[in-house]
């Protein structure tokens, strides 16, 4: 035990490995159904240091990629990939992340090797402009999933005044 509160933790958490925002739990029969979904609103200019899914129930044994996207409102821009579609989910078991591993846009999202285990090494990417709106999302494919649950969730350092996070669900 520490001699740390948990709000203490918590901060020191946020300066080491930027500020968190998770969704729900939801439905992969609701939000992998290959049409676009928005996860995350952005507002102002961030430095993502880490950006995946976690499935939490897992997946069907549908051939459902995934890849991570964002679209901007304030000015207007079309969607743009921030990966390229991961591997099939195909019954992915609980615990297993697909990462936005950064570095290059449009680099294939990676599913972690085992459940529980990340040993992805993502490089931070920088998302949004000053003053901007906009939101990060997911787009699958292949096929639509016929079960299981996933969590997404988003770390983060603001790099505009003001800028922050907040999950859609």
């Amino acid at each position: 035990m520490t001699g740390y509160n948990l709000s203490t933790r918590e901060r020191i958490g946020d300066i080491n490995r930027g500020l968190k925002v998770h969704t729900t739990v939801l439905a992969n029969t609701t939000y992998m159904i290959q049409t676009q979904q928005e996860m995350f609103n952005v507002f102002g200019r961030i430095k993502v240091l880490s950006l995946y899914g976690e499935i939490i129930v897992a997946m069907s044994a549908t051939a459902t990629t995934l890849k991570f996207n964002c679209t901007w409102t304030t000015p207007t821009i079309a969607a743009a990939n921030l990966t390229a579609a991961s591997g099939s989910l195909t019954g992915q078991l609980r615990g297993v992340r697909v990462y936005c591993v950064g570095g290059a846009v449009a680099t294939a999202a990676v599913f972690t090797p085992g459940a529980g285990i990340s040993d992805i090494e993502v490089a931070p990417v920088m998302i949004g402009l000053e003053s901007g709106v906009g939101s990060i999302g997911i787009l699958t494919a292949g096929a639509n999933a016929t079960s299981g649950t996933t969590r997404f969730q988003i770390e983060y350092v603001p790099q505009s005044d003001g800028a922050y996070v907040t999950a859609v669900h």
